[in-house]
Protein backbone atom coordinates (compact mmCIF):
# COMPACT_ATOMS: atom_id res chain seq x y z
CA UNK A 1 0.00 0.00 0.00
CA UNK A 2 1.41 3.46 -0.89
CA UNK A 3 1.96 5.60 2.21
CA UNK A 4 -0.52 8.97 1.87
CA UNK A 5 0.96 12.17 1.67
CA UNK A 6 1.79 13.48 4.81
CA UNK A 7 -0.08 16.32 4.18
CA UNK A 8 -3.33 14.88 3.70
CA UNK A 9 -2.25 12.49 6.52
CA UNK A 10 -2.21 16.28 9.04
CA UNK A 11 -5.79 16.89 7.42
CA UNK A 12 -7.05 13.60 8.20
CA UNK A 13 -5.90 13.44 11.97
CA UNK A 14 -6.69 17.78 12.73
CA UNK A 15 -10.06 15.76 11.46
CA UNK A 16 -10.56 12.89 13.36
CA UNK A 17 -8.55 13.94 16.67
CA UNK A 18 -10.76 17.39 16.95
CA UNK A 19 -14.32 15.21 16.33
CA UNK A 20 -12.96 13.08 19.09
CA UNK A 21 -11.82 15.70 21.52
CA UNK A 22 -15.44 17.41 20.98
CA UNK A 23 -16.56 14.25 21.69
CA UNK A 24 -14.52 14.05 24.77
CA UNK A 25 -13.38 10.76 23.82
CA UNK A 26 -9.82 12.17 23.83
CA UNK A 27 -8.60 13.72 27.48
CA UNK A 28 -6.35 16.72 26.81
CA UNK A 29 -5.33 18.21 30.11
CA UNK A 30 -4.77 14.99 32.60
CA UNK A 31 -4.24 16.00 36.03
CA UNK A 32 -0.02 16.00 37.14
CA UNK A 33 -1.09 12.99 38.98
CA UNK A 34 -2.84 11.22 36.01
CA UNK A 35 0.05 12.12 33.36
CA UNK A 36 3.20 10.59 35.81
CA UNK A 37 0.41 7.55 36.55
CA UNK A 38 -0.33 6.76 33.19
CA UNK A 39 3.53 7.64 31.52
CA UNK A 40 5.09 5.07 33.74
CA UNK A 41 2.38 2.76 33.45
CA UNK A 42 2.40 2.70 29.54
CA UNK A 43 6.61 3.07 29.69
CA UNK A 44 6.59 -0.57 31.79
CA UNK A 45 4.09 -1.87 28.61
CA UNK A 46 6.10 -0.86 25.92
CA UNK A 47 9.30 -2.52 27.63
CA UNK A 48 8.05 -5.40 29.08
CA UNK A 49 6.79 -6.10 25.02
CA UNK A 50 10.05 -4.87 23.42
CA UNK A 51 11.81 -7.65 26.57
CA UNK A 52 9.41 -10.37 25.37
CA UNK A 53 9.97 -9.57 21.20
CA UNK A 54 13.91 -9.96 21.92
CA UNK A 55 13.43 -12.66 24.24
CA UNK A 56 11.68 -14.51 21.19
CA UNK A 57 13.98 -13.83 18.52
CA UNK A 58 17.19 -14.72 20.97
CA UNK A 59 15.66 -18.29 21.26
CA UNK A 60 14.79 -18.02 17.44
CA UNK A 61 18.59 -17.66 16.21
CA UNK A 62 20.45 -18.80 19.35
CA UNK A 63 21.02 -22.64 20.35
CA UNK A 64 21.78 -22.25 23.80
CA UNK A 65 18.33 -21.08 24.97
CA UNK A 66 16.22 -23.61 22.71
CA UNK A 67 18.33 -26.41 24.84
CA UNK A 68 17.95 -24.14 27.98
CA UNK A 69 14.14 -24.35 27.12
CA UNK A 70 14.19 -27.84 25.38
CA UNK A 71 13.32 -26.66 21.78
CA UNK A 72 14.22 -28.57 19.05
CA UNK A 73 16.59 -27.06 17.58
CA UNK A 74 14.75 -25.91 14.44
CA UNK A 75 12.34 -24.26 16.45
CA UNK A 76 11.30 -20.47 15.42
CA UNK A 77 9.24 -17.67 16.19
CA UNK A 78 9.83 -14.97 13.85
CA UNK A 79 6.44 -14.56 12.87
CA UNK A 80 5.76 -13.88 17.05
CA UNK A 81 8.67 -11.27 17.67
CA UNK A 82 6.36 -8.67 15.22
CA UNK A 83 3.39 -8.33 17.50
CA UNK A 84 5.16 -7.74 20.48
CA UNK A 85 7.54 -5.27 18.88
CA UNK A 86 4.88 -3.66 17.42
CA UNK A 87 3.13 -2.99 20.79
CA UNK A 88 6.24 -2.07 22.10
CA UNK A 89 5.78 0.64 20.24
CA UNK A 90 2.30 1.12 20.52
CA UNK A 91 2.41 1.49 24.19
CA UNK A 92 5.17 4.04 24.34
CA UNK A 93 3.18 6.55 22.03
CA UNK A 94 0.31 6.35 24.57
CA UNK A 95 3.35 6.84 26.79
CA UNK A 96 4.36 9.84 25.19
CA UNK A 97 0.81 11.24 24.82
CA UNK A 98 -0.11 10.89 28.69
CA UNK A 99 3.53 12.94 29.22
CA UNK A 100 1.35 15.08 26.93
CA UNK A 101 -1.03 15.49 29.29
CA UNK A 102 -3.63 13.08 26.97
CA UNK A 103 -5.48 10.65 26.89
CA UNK A 104 -7.54 8.41 24.60
CA UNK A 105 -10.37 7.11 26.20
CA UNK A 106 -11.77 5.21 22.88
CA UNK A 107 -11.32 1.78 22.57
CA UNK A 108 -12.97 1.59 19.00
CA UNK A 109 -10.20 1.64 16.32
CA UNK A 110 -7.67 3.01 19.11
CA UNK A 111 -4.37 2.14 17.40
CA UNK A 112 -5.74 4.17 14.24
CA UNK A 113 -6.40 6.95 16.58
CA UNK A 114 -3.00 6.40 18.15
CA UNK A 115 -1.63 7.13 15.25
CA UNK A 116 -3.83 10.61 14.36
CA UNK A 117 -3.34 11.42 17.90
CA UNK A 118 0.96 10.93 17.46
CA UNK A 119 0.44 13.81 14.06
CA UNK A 120 -1.57 16.28 15.29
CA UNK A 121 -0.24 16.11 19.24
CA UNK A 122 3.34 15.60 18.84
CA UNK A 123 4.62 15.47 14.90
CA UNK A 124 3.16 18.92 13.41
CA UNK A 125 4.88 20.71 16.84
CA UNK A 126 8.62 18.55 16.41
CA UNK A 127 8.03 17.16 19.81
CA UNK A 128 8.37 13.80 18.03
CA UNK A 129 10.43 13.82 14.90
CA UNK A 130 8.57 12.56 11.62
CA UNK A 131 10.71 9.66 11.05
CA UNK A 132 9.67 7.78 14.03
CA UNK A 133 6.06 9.01 13.18
CA UNK A 134 6.87 7.15 9.73
CA UNK A 135 8.45 4.29 11.38
CA UNK A 136 5.38 3.44 14.32
CA UNK A 137 2.93 3.81 11.23
CA UNK A 138 4.91 1.26 9.01
CA UNK A 139 5.22 -1.28 11.67
CA UNK A 140 1.60 -0.92 12.47
CA UNK A 141 0.78 -1.91 9.11
CA UNK A 142 3.11 -4.72 8.89
CA UNK A 143 1.58 -5.78 11.98
CA UNK A 144 -1.90 -5.45 10.39
CA UNK A 145 -0.97 -6.85 7.56
CA UNK A 146 0.50 -10.06 9.39
CA UNK A 147 -1.19 -10.68 12.31
CA UNK A 148 -4.55 -9.15 11.73
CA UNK A 149 -4.25 -6.50 14.52
CA UNK A 150 -7.73 -5.36 14.81
CA UNK A 151 -9.34 -8.53 15.94
CA UNK A 152 -6.73 -11.02 16.23
CA UNK A 153 -8.85 -14.08 15.52
CA UNK A 154 -6.01 -16.95 15.27
CA UNK A 155 -5.79 -16.63 11.47
CA UNK A 156 -1.86 -15.19 11.94
CA UNK A 157 -0.49 -18.41 9.61
CA UNK A 158 -2.87 -17.77 7.08
CA UNK A 159 -2.58 -13.98 7.20
CA UNK A 160 1.37 -14.95 6.99
CA UNK A 161 1.18 -17.48 3.83
CA UNK A 162 -1.06 -14.93 1.74
CA UNK A 163 1.89 -12.36 2.97
CA UNK A 164 5.21 -14.50 1.75
CA UNK A 165 3.09 -15.61 -1.16
CA UNK A 166 2.26 -11.65 -2.10
CA UNK A 167 5.68 -11.01 -1.21
CA UNK A 168 7.15 -13.63 -3.62
CA UNK A 169 5.17 -12.18 -6.17
CA UNK A 170 6.23 -8.86 -6.04
CA UNK A 171 9.88 -10.30 -6.15
CA UNK A 172 10.23 -8.80 -2.46
CA UNK A 173 12.25 -12.17 -1.31
CA UNK A 174 13.32 -13.49 -4.52
CA UNK A 175 16.50 -14.65 -3.47
CA UNK A 176 15.80 -15.83 0.60
CA UNK A 177 13.82 -18.57 1.73
CA UNK A 178 11.19 -18.15 3.99
CA UNK A 179 12.57 -18.79 7.41
CA UNK A 180 15.37 -15.68 6.29
CA UNK A 181 12.34 -13.35 4.85
CA UNK A 182 11.02 -14.28 8.10
CA UNK A 183 13.96 -13.90 10.40
CA UNK A 184 15.04 -10.18 8.40
CA UNK A 185 11.30 -8.96 8.89
CA UNK A 186 11.49 -9.89 12.64
CA UNK A 187 14.34 -8.46 13.37
CA UNK A 188 13.65 -5.39 11.56
CA UNK A 189 10.68 -5.07 13.65
CA UNK A 190 12.83 -5.37 16.70
CA UNK A 191 15.31 -2.60 16.07
CA UNK A 192 12.65 -0.12 14.80
CA UNK A 193 10.99 -0.28 18.35
CA UNK A 194 13.87 -0.35 20.17
CA UNK A 195 14.85 2.44 18.39
CA UNK A 196 11.18 3.97 18.61
CA UNK A 197 11.11 3.38 22.98
CA UNK A 198 14.77 4.30 23.35
CA UNK A 199 13.38 8.11 21.65
CA UNK A 200 10.41 8.01 23.73
CA UNK A 201 11.80 7.30 26.88
CA UNK A 202 15.18 10.08 25.73
CA UNK A 203 12.01 13.07 25.60
CA UNK A 204 10.12 11.66 28.53
CA UNK A 205 13.05 11.30 31.04
CA UNK A 206 14.66 14.27 29.62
Amino acid sequence: MEPKPFDQRIKEADSVILGLINERRIITKLLESEKTKFTNFYRKQANLSVIAADLIYEISTENAPKEFHKLNQDYEGFLWVINPSYYSMFYAAQALLAYKGIRILSSQSVHKITAHALVYFCVKNNFLAKELYEQFVQSQQEAAELLNLDDFKGKAEELANKYFYEAEKRSRFTYETEEEAKQRHAHTSLQRAKEFLKEVETIILG
